[in-house]
């Protein structure tokens, strides 16, 4: 009986705290029409406005532990980008490989060119003290899409 009366008295102000806030700005993120395919913009959740930033990743056959991963450092990049703007330097590099396959008196010759492009971006920002709103997937399950929020004081 004691044992009865302890459970419900623990469980009693978990059934009283209504919807996880995380769930309720996730609701209104996959709504949002601007942010429901990733990006960043300002939402208002009941009179408080929040900085929400969302990622796109391709899913092909990352585990979920990687698309979790990649999908913060995107979000946090399309949020550090609509604060304060970006530098991105690019540069490309090629390689030419020839083969040459001999066999018997025979020979072919194999070129294969490879280009490499390397992108980096510098960006600033409040970024790193926001909080995961979660994750959903795209209909037909080939992009992952990732969501972070903050809430601002304008």
């Amino acid at each position: 009986m004691i044992r009865t009366i302890l459970l419900l008295l623990l469980l009693l102000p978990i059934g009283l705290c209504g919807q996880n806030p995380d769930k309720e700005i996730l609701n209104i993120i996959q709504q949002n029409q601007i942010l429901s395919f990733g990006g960043c913009d300002l939402i208002q959740v009941k009179s408080k406005t929040y900085l929400a930033g969302v990622s796109a990743v391709e899913v092909g056959t990352k585990k979920i532990s990687s698309l979790i991963r990649v999908g913060k450092v995107k979000a946090e990049r399309e949020i550090a980008t609509f604060i304060n703007g970006s530098d991105i330097t690019s540069r490309t590099e090629s390689y030419i490989k020839e083969e040459v396959i001999t066999v018997n008196d025979s020979s072919s010759v194999t070129t294969i060119d490879t280009f490499v492009e390397y992108i980096r971006e510098d960006s600033e920002g409040f970024v790193k003290s926001m909080r995961p709103a979660g994750f959903w997937y795209s209909e037909d399950k080939t992009l992952f899409f990732y969501a972070l929020y903050k809430e601002v004081n304008l």
